[in-house]
């Protein structure tokens, strides 16, 4: 959860959607599909051959036998991912992301919700087929697994108890407790970029009981996961202005190309018909953070 590259999708891959967004661009503006519809036909596997031009191979080519994607996310996580009191069920803008992407591809989607810092491994052991639940592309994390394009992008930004004090940069931290997700990009940020005491917990959402409750001074994580909290009635605030930006992507195993190919390519629908800007403004609160400020 910091600046990363973008992965350049396969040239068959950028030929498909070019194709088929070219179409979509000839045709009558009344009679374009709506944004929960794909121009895909048939099988999962079928669609991947159309898209890659040729069978898949590898955890591809697994997958649309399977008909079905394993896909890890963190279920505490609002407003990308938390379980609705009301229905029981996992909710949140990575959750529709997810959905979308299965219907693009014609794959059912199975949610699995481990511990953040187990993604990565879980991923190469074959325990999920992808992450999407909002990590960020840094070239640590590039060393083990393997990312899509962006899907969206957001900042890292410092909250603290309404009324409380103000920073101008990440120098105002030095000596200040700090809570952050484990394994997270702030955590690396601010271990490396500051001079806080830094407090981990299992995942963002678990800081802010602590920060109200003063045994914290601080909290760092996503702008919208504080505005969230926020926005639930909780005696927060932003504190300062955002720290940095984020490049946010799916992740995958490491060496699966025709997978990242498949997965560039929802994504890609998904920018182009307009459906991740619709979950994004759903979900953050009328804000479209699909493109970059």
């Amino acid at each position: 959860m910091s600046k990363g590259k973008w992965f350049i999708l396969g040239t068959v891959v950028l030929l498909a959607a070019v194709a088929m967004f070219a179409l979509a661009a000839c045709g009558d503006e009344a009679e374009e599909p709506a944004a929960e519809e794909t121009a895909l036909t048939g099988s999962a596997a079928e669609r991947a051959a159309e898209i890659l031009g040729r069978e898949p191979t590898g955890l591809a080519q697994k997958i649309v036998e399977r008909g079905t994607v394993i896909v890890a996310n963190d279920a505490n996580y609002a407003p990308q991912s938390s379980i609705d009191e009301a229905t029981g069920e996992l909710v949140g803008f990575d959750v529709d992301v997810a959905l979308r992407m299965g219907e693009i591809l014609g794959l059912e989607v199975q949610f699995e919700n481990p511990a953040w810092e187990t993604i990565p491994a879980g991923l190469n052991q074959g325990r999920f087929d992808v992450s999407i639940g909002s990590m960020t592309i840094t070239e640590e994390r590039d060393k083990t697994i393997d990312f899509t394009q962006p899907y969206y992008f957001t900042s890292g930004q410092v909250f603290v108890k309404e009324g409380g004090p103000q920073i101008t940069g990440v120098e105002d931290l030095a000596g200040k407790t700090v809570g952050v997700g484990a394994a997270t990009t702030y955590y690396d940020f601010l271990k490396s970029e500051s001079e806080a005491e830094v407090k981990t917990y299992t995942t963002d959402a678990d800081t802010f009981p602590d920060l109200r409750n003063g045994n914290l001074d601080f909290v760092m994580t996503a702008g919208p996961t504080g505005q969230q909290a926020i926005l639930e009635g909780q005696a927060f605030e932003f504190s300062g202005s955002p720290l940095y930006y984020e490049d946010l992507a799916f992740a995958v195993a490491e060496g699966e190309t025709d997978w990242v190919a498949l997965l560039d390519y929802a994504i890609a629908t998904m920018h182009e018909d307009g459906s991740l800007t619709e979950m994004s403004k759903k979900w953050y609160n009328g804000l479209d953070l699909t493109v970059r400020e």
